[in-house]
């Protein structure tokens, strides 16, 4: 006989309330199944709704990953799971023994008649905490450089930290990489073409197909300099 008589069911009815996307309205519905198919195959005592095997069983059916489980964005998954756990009963253990003083922190819970708000209200409390954590965790870091200038970006000295931008950074990998073949000597050599010393590029009878800078500019602008050309 369950310890706890509000069926999980009415867990997930207020959870599907919330108006979630259809995706995640399906995952709820199959987390729901999952746990119920491990709820009649097991006697009380083999029934195992911990995170790690129900997070196992749902990345099984290809549900999601394993480890997502334990994201603030499952918290709903977690609720539900709970209420499964919670409608099988606990059974002594050394693990939830260790967890006594965790449930005490949610005991004010208990006193919401409504089992919908009570579930609700415990996911908010839940977010909140791990909100809690990732914000100390924060705090206990004394310095945190964040440079979100583009690779290329300079500060010219005594620019007043003034940001250049190098013209080559402002490229895409598509752009950068047509400029690097434009003057590529292999490439080059499949057209029976070649590099002048000036720059310019020649074809087999030494006319000019690019007047001189044409590759050296080109060098400049991808960050290779004129002396690699």
């Amino acid at each position: 006989m369950p310890t706890n008589t509000v069926h999980p069911e009415e867990v997930l009815k207020a959870l599907l309330a919330k108006g979630n996307r259809q995706d995640k309205v399906e995952k709820l519905n199959k987390v729901y199944e999952l746990c119920g198919l491990e709820y009649s195959r097991n006697s009380q005592g083999a029934r195992d709704f911990s995170l790690a095997n129900i997070s196992k069983l749902l990345e099984s059916q290809g549900l999601f990953k394993a480890r997502t489980i334990y994201t603030t964005q499952s918290a709903d998954y977690v609720a539900l799971i709970d209420a499964w756990k919670a409608y099988n009963g606990t059974k002594e253990s050394k693990q939830i023994k260790k967890q006594v003083t965790q449930d005490d922190k949610y005991a004010f819970l208990k006193q919401i008649e409504d089992p919908a708000i009570r579930c609700l209200c415990q996911i908010a409390v839940v977010e909140r905490d791990k909100l809690k954590a990732e914000l100390n965790l924060l705090k206990s870091k004394t310095e945190v450089i964040v440079d979100m200038r583009p690779l290329g970006a300079e500060i010219p000295k005594g620019d007043n930290n003034n940001v250049v931008i190098q013209a080559w950074a402002q490229l895409t990998d598509s752009e950068r990489n047509a400029l690097v073949a434009a003057i590529d000597p292999k490439t080059l050599a499949l057209r029976k073409w070649r590099l002048g010393n000036t720059g310019e590029i020649l074809d087999e009878r030494d006319r000019f197909v690019f007047m001189p800078g044409f590759a050296t500019a080109i060098a400049k602008m991808i960050g290779k300099g004129s002396n690699s050309v």
